[in-house]
């Protein structure tokens, strides 16, 4: 009985999540695409992947971080000062700090045909819009062809669309969350190196790590 018990509390649960992720995706492409979001039927709005219902900070910062993974051939060469600290303040600085520890992980992954090359001289200001306009590409190209992937597509404005296998877009999604995790394993681990850490100090480390604590979560 016990089980029983138990297992309709998680059924509720999963139940109550699902409607909430449904109501964050609908208004959300309700408010950005309200044309597309309008030919939705509420399947497509339960098959959404979590990050469409993320906070809008948390989501514009995982776009960046994605579009970081794209670029990162391109981001490791920089070495002018002011795009560097423009550069880590868009992703975070523990993030920044695991994509360039990582060996490179889509060594195909090239800017598209059409795009031009990364703008090596543009001005500081423009990085983080950049990283979150390749972001949204990837994301984008994660999605399978049909109502919802318009929809996306008119809500985050990527920079182009990318003609990428999903698969391929998937490949940089979840390595973008496995950096996620590691700039929040290094922050702790970091932060109860120091003699004077305390459980509450490793916490804020590890806030500090992710900048959005969904952003790991479900970003795969």
């Amino acid at each position: 009985m016990a089980d029983s018990k138990y297992e309709g509390i998680d059924r509720r649960a999963l139940l109550r999540d699902r409607r909430e992720h449904r109501a964050r995706v609908a208004q959300r492409l309700t408010r950005e695409a309200p044309v597309a979001a309008d030919c939705l039927p509420w399947a497509a709005f339960d098959a959404a992947p979590d990050w469409l219902a993320w906070p809008d900070d948390a989501l514009v910062l995982w776009q960046r971080r994605v579009g970081a993974v794209f670029c990162a051939p391109a981001l490791r060469r920089w070495i002018d000062t002011a795009r560097v600290t423009a550069l880590r303040s868009a992703l975070g600085d523990g993030f920044y700090r695991s994509l360039l520890r990582a060996d490179d992980p889509m060594a195909v992954a090239t800017l598209p045909v059409g795009l031009p090359d990364w703008p090596l001289n543009g001005a500081p200001s423009e990085i983080a819009p950049l990283l979150r306009g390749c972001g949204a590409a990837v994301l984008v190209a994660t999605l399978p062809h049909g109502g919802l992937r318009h929809a996306v597509s008119q809500a985050l404005a990527p920079l182009a669309e990318l003609m990428m296998p999903a698969a391929h877009a998937q490949a940089l999604v979840k390595r973008a969350s496995g950096l996620c995790a590691g700039a929040a394993v290094a922050a702790v681990q970091a932060c109860a190196s120091m003699p004077s850490a305390t459980a509450a100090d490793a916490a804020t480390a590890a806030g500090a790590g992710t900048e959005a604590g969904t952003v790991i979560g479900g970003a795969a």
